[in-house]
């Protein structure tokens, strides 16, 4: 009983700091709009995650993420709580504490995500035993491939919980998206296309998303963009006439965060251009976008971000290998290896490659439409269609439950806004399409976008405001049902799991152990090595025993990793 009294007191302890950072944040950049009330609540929560990200990407260069810098960063978060004064403050905390409840068995995991062992657990422990290191993309693939959650999630390693915290911003990242959507569902300035799109995706992604070990680095961004997407659809073309520019104040600086958190949704970018609809007062809204607070942030973070990829790979983006400068530096691979590395994974999502399987001629096999086949055989008709089947499962209960069965489908003129807006989410779609077609990779995001927007244009509005509240509220309690009964099937599972991945340490994961050797370098940097993945391991591990290939300098109190075959 003590672990799971530690488990859930520093589930909310780190909840409330999270929220704490929020109010801040809102009351730093955002204090001064004051006609969105109502609108800024329902980006509290994501805002503190941010603000904890932004603070562990800016501290990371300089200390590692012990349980002193931690503490200190918690402490001020609890304290930012209790007193911030936020309009409809206990209002708030209320409806957060109810979706916690009705979502905390998701966290109560002991399989992990497939990569958690692989780099995420390696990586987030790194971060919180050193500073950075340069050229650590050196030592395996993952550290090539970088998310700001590790970032966010290195800043939970505290006393008595350690890195068993590592996924409750899994979690926090569901609470904060279901919040979002219940004050968007009830608004009454809400145009009902966009209540529609997000009636779906409460149920969509509550239903699809249930499983916080499957969450890894690519699900959370996706749950964010949805949100964003959508509402800058309804503010470009459903609030023309009372568009505020101050509204688009508040997403910009949750636009940078996404693509922290997977540098995939940079195509995202191109919804900008839906702000070219306002004609003559595009001129204004640039001008009040480029010199606010809201801008300062966005560009600064993503340049903390990018310079982080550049410190561990020598890229600025990786792994593509144009913004890479790896041939000009001794402790970075050159162009050619990701190169090679953004081919893999692009062989990867096109199912060329799996665990026990590679096609011949790779290079040929992901060019023009090579793949579609085979995509669609071993892919599509497997997770794909399961998928598909849950999403129009969605869109026929919506339908049924709030609309009466002698309505028409309403017909109407497009706005030019809308087509417009919806030829870009087309285009992002093909982009995605082409390039990395797996649902993880932003693939559940683009595609309920897709399908969802045409849908939600051609059905007629609500019937009246009791009808509404009354399906409301049937549907959200079967939401609640069917993602507990799915949650609750899985621990029992769990529980009585026999391989490594059992029940041994309830509610914390398990976490196999792993025999290891280490080596000290000249420059007095200690390398730890396994076979096989590295799980909890101290850093830096590399999954060989064998001879470290790598020389370790010291410059100006930073270690470098420099390739003997350089």
């Amino acid at each position: 009983m003590i672990d799971v009294f530690i488990f859930v007191l520093f589930f909310y302890f780190l909840l409330i700091s999270t929220i704490g950072f929020g109010f801040l944040f809102q009351k730093i950049f955002f204090n001064s709009i004051t006609n969105f009330e109502d609108q800024k609540i329902i980006y509290i929560g994501f805002y503190g995650l941010f603000s904890l990200t932004f603070i562990s990407l800016l501290t990371s260069l300089f200390f590692s993420h012990n349980y002193i810098h931690n503490l200190i960063i918690h402490f001020f978060g609890i304290l930012f709580f209790f007193i911030t004064k936020v309009e409809n403050k206990r209002s708030y905390l209320k409806t957060i504490f109810f979706i916690s409840i009705f979502t905390i068995l998701a966290v109560l995991i002991s399989k992990t995500h497939d990569d958690f062992s692989y780099y995420h657990l390696p990586f987030t422990k790194y971060l919180t035993e050193h500073k950075i290191i340069f050229g650590m993309g050196n030592l395996l693939h993952g550290y090539k491939l970088l998310s700001s959650l590790f970032f966010l999630n290195s800043t939970f390693y505290l006393p008595f919980i350690e890195y068993f915290a590592f996924h409750f911003s899994s979690l926090y990242f569901l609470i904060f998206f279901n919040f979002f959507l219940f004050k968007e569902i009830i608004s009454k300035k809400n145009h009902e296309v966009t209540k529609y799109l997000y009636l779906f995706a409460l149920v969509f992604f509550n239903l699809s998303f249930n499983r916080i070990a499957e969450y890894g680095t690519d699900k959370v961004g996706q749950l964010l963009i949805v949100l964003l997407i959508i509402k800058i659809f309804q503010i470009t073309c459903f609030d023309k006439k009372k568009f505020n520019y101050e509204n688009t104040l508040l997403i910009i600086p949750l636009i940078a965060f996404c693509l922290t958190l997977k540098t995939y949704f940079l195509p995202y970018i191109l919804i900008g251009l839906t702000l070219f609809f306002f004609g003559d007062k595009f001129n204004k809204v640039f001008k009040i976008i480029f010199y606010s607070k809201s801008f300062i942030i966005f560009i600064s973070t993503l340049f903390i971000y990018f310079l982080h990829h550049f410190i561990s790979t020598g890229c600025i983006i990786s792994p593509i290998s144009a913004t890479c400068f790896g041939d000009n530096l001794n402790w970075a691979l050159d162009k050619e290896h990701y190169e090679n590395l953004s081919n893999w994974l692009e062989q990867w999502a096109k199912s060329g490659a799996g665990p026990n399987f590679r096609v011949e001629d790779p290079l040929i096999y992901i060019q023009n439409f090579n793949w579609v086949s085979r995509w669609f055989e071993y892919y599509f008709m497997g997770k794909v269609k399961d998928q598909l089947l849950i999403l129009i499962s969605v869109f026929i209960v919506t339908f049924i439950l709030f609309k009466r069965f002698n309505v028409r489908l309403k017909t109407f003129n497009i706005q030019k806004e809308v087509l417009f807006f919806y030829l870009i989410i087309l285009t992002v779609f093909f982009l995605w399409f082409v390039k990395h077609p797996q649902l993880r990779y932003g693939g559940y995001s683009i595609s309920f976008l897709t399908l969802s927007i045409p849908l939600a244009l051609f059905f007629q509005k609500f019937e009246n405001k009791k009808f509404f509240q009354k399906k409301f509220k049937f549907l959200i309690i079967f939401v609640i049902i069917i993602f507990n009964l799915k949650n609750i099937d899985r621990i029992n599972n769990e529980i009585q799991r026999t391989d490594h991945y059992k029940y041994d340490n309830f509610p914390f994961f398990a976490i196999p152990e792993k025999d290891f050797i280490f080596e000290t370098t000249s420059s007095g940097l200690t390398i730890y090595k396994t076979k096989g993945h590295c799980w909890n391991i101290p850093s830096p591990c590399i999954q060989s025993l064998g001879k470290f290939r790598f020389t370790t300098i010291k410059k100006n109190g930073y270690f470098f990793f420099i390739d003997n075959r350089s």
